[in-house]
């Protein structure tokens, strides 16, 4: 079967997990309010599931990104590993999904729905402009380029999918935040590791990328954005913007909870 048969074929049964997983926690999550006499939104259910399957698919993608770079790391250009094209796969996919939880959460927030379609999507795009953006073009554009490298490069794409390090922090503070616990040192704690970790693995990832390829060839970080391809130094910058800005956003939401102010639920999502 061709490569790129199989790709559609895992991308599409993936997609159709990650849905899964979405709507089953959904009808789980539900079920248990109900019993459990627990006072909660059907919009915060579905903002905590989205957040969950957030959470894992951040962890899954993790873990390949550590096993790639682990080893690549000796040959950062030429060495492979399967998980760096495959992953892509099932990376893309959920973005996919992403897009489409997104848009039911925000209706499920509406005080009243819209009852035109295109209503309702300019009503999502308006309130979650930026991260509709990210998502298509990661999956359009980012995953595609992963998968066609002609093999080259693997230890930057497991850079790639270990930015999602981050990702079970900042989802369980949406959880936290859904569940009545935004005044607990839990919240606090895992906001500063929210910070630390994507610090790490979304903002200093990229000029460690640069250094690596930099300390296999002896060549010092200028030399390397000069030396390698445009597309590259661009792509990298596309991807690099918005997370200043989501650090932005984390620290001046850090800064205010300090102060003992609260954090809206606006606030909490960082777009």
């Amino acid at each position: 079967m061709h490569l790129l048969v199989k790709g559609f074929i895992l991308s599409g049964i993936s997609g159709l997990g990650w849905m899964g997983l979405f709507q089953l926690s959904n009808y789980l999550l539900t079920h248990y309010s109900k019993v459990k006499n627990w006072k909660i939104s059907h919009h915060h259910i579905m903002n905590i599931c989205e957040a969950l399957v957030s959470g894992i698919q951040a962890i899954v993608s993790s873990v390949c990104g550590i096993i790639v770079v682990a080893s690549c790391r000796h040959d950062v250009m030429w060495a492979t590993n399967l998980l760096a094209p495959w992953y892509a796969w099932i990376g893309g996919s959920y973005f996919v999904y992403d897009t489409v939880a997104m848009y039911q959460v925000h209706l499920a927030s509406l005080s009243k729905v819209p009852v035109s379609f295109m209503k309702r999507i300019s009503s999502y795009l308006k309130r979650r402009t930026l991260l509709v953006i990210h998502h298509v073009v990661v999956a359009t554009v980012l995953y595609p380029v992963m998968v066609y490298r002609s093999g080259v490069g693997d230890f930057f794409v497991g850079c790639f999918y270990c930015v999602e390090f981050s990702g079970p922090f900042t989802n369980l503070r949406i959880i936290l935040s859904r569940t009545g616990l935004k005044e607990t040192r839990w919240y606090l704690a895992n906001g500063l590791a929210m910070i630390i970790s994507f610090t790490l693995c979304r903002i200093l990832i990229f000029p460690y990328m640069y250094m690596a390829y930099g300390a296999q060839y002896n060549m010092r970080v200028l030399d390397v954005i000069r030396t390698i391809p445009l597309h590259c130094n661009v792509g990298s910058l596309i991807v690099f913007l918005p997370q200043v800005h989501w650090l932005r956003l984390m620290i001046l939401g850090a800064i205010k909870m300090l102060r003992g102010k609260t954090i809206s639920e606006a606030e909490e999502k960082i777009d």
